[in-house]
């Protein structure tokens, strides 16, 4: 149910003004209830667009999520032009940058590659933005798909490095029926708007026996108990849904799928250094004071430091993301568990 409410927005400098925008009450996408408890007031701390924010806790499933939230067609002035996964990796970018991101992407090919069932196969990537995942899986020998709703992203990953891409949603797409082996979602489950319904559709899509990736925020994590409200894996309101273990488990088991691992290898000092700033920008600090901080934080001899603790941190599954590698039942296995022995 949608309606209109008045947003009071807090400026960089203190001043305040008001705007109307477009936001929606919504039940839990999980069981349906509307019994919820309040978690935090939010802000958007990380590009200080107007509007102040709820998330609640779901009191019989546990699910966290905003409510009220901007509808779909107000989401998209929340994802301004800079937002970071929308952009391409710039190729005057450092050095240690560039290593970072070729890093990153070689753990999620190996991820995905290691638990598929088949060495290569058709790949849809839910979410791709510019398509960097879905050209390293193409090097791998993979053919790829992707759906993205950002025109500018997907225009690169197409225009760029001549991928196929669907400019949409999911459904809107309408690929044939069980025509992937494998369907990817990385940090992109916590920004739509009905997930449930988008599980539905990959179950329709994927194969049996085909392999779900899902990578999404870790509340359970570390670094989300020390900030609070200033983590930046709650990031308000672009991220809709916060799911736990427990969860996004559950989801999966709803729409016929099995999941088979959980794992923390992502989401590392990047976080780590977004929810200081978002931190630091809360506390009373000279600005010089403030931005060195921010720097040094961010610095290599800083991720040097907290390398120890991610890798100790990964083993425990207590990085700021958390990736779910599932399984979609075949006919045999989804009878057997509506009719147990």
């Amino acid at each position: 149910m949608g309606g209109r409410f008045l947003l009071t927005a807090c400026l960089p400098e203190g001043g305040s003004y008001y705007c109307e925008g477009i936001l929606e009450t919504v039940n839990c996408d999980l069981c349906a209830s509307n019994d919820t408890d309040l978690v935090f007031e939010e802000r958007d701390y990380l590009h200080h667009i107007d509007g102040t924010f709820y998330l609640v806790r779901c009191r019989r499933c546990g699910l966290m999520y905003l409510n009220p939230r901007p509808t779909a067609e107000e989401i998209v002035r929340y994802y301004p032009r800079d937002y970071r996964p929308h952009q391409p990796i710039n190729k005057d970018a450092s050095l240690l940058m560039r290593l970072e991101n070729w890093y990153g992407m070689y753990k999620l090919c190996r991820a995905v590659t290691t638990h598929a069932n088949v060495k290569s196969g058709r790949i849809l990537d839910i979410g791709c933005s510019t398509g960097s995942f879905l050209d390293a899986m193409r090097g791998r020998g993979w053919k790829t798909y992707g759906v993205d709703i950002g025109t500018e992203a997907a225009r690169y990953a197409r225009e760029h490095l001549g991928l196929d891409v669907f400019v949409g949603t999911l459904h809107e797409a309408c690929y044939p029926d069980e025509f992937f082996d494998v369907v990817t979602l990385f940090n992109v489950f916590e920004h739509l708007h009905q997930p449930q319904a988008t599980l539905v559709e990959v179950a329709r899509v994927i194969k049996p026996g085909g392999l779900l990736v899902i990578s999404v925020p870790n509340p359970a994590c570390i670094e989300a108990r020390i900030f609070g409200r200033y983590w930046a894996g709650l990031d308000p309101p672009r991220h809709l849904y916060i799911h736990s273990r427990f969860t996004i488990e559950k989801a999966l088991a709803l729409t016929g799928f099995e999941m088979e691992r959980m794992m923390s290898f992502t989401g590392r000092h990047h976080v780590l250094a977004l929810s200081l700033g978002t931190w630091l920008n809360q506390v009373r600090l000279n600005d010089k004071v403030r931005d060195w901080l921010k720097r040094a934080v961010s610095s290599f001899p800083a991720r040097l430091l907290t390398f120890p603790y991610y890798v100790i941190a990964s083993r425990l599954n207590q990085n700021s993301d958390m990736t779910v590698f599932a399984r979609r039942r075949g006919e045999n296995d989804e009878s057997s568990s509506r009719n147990p022995a």
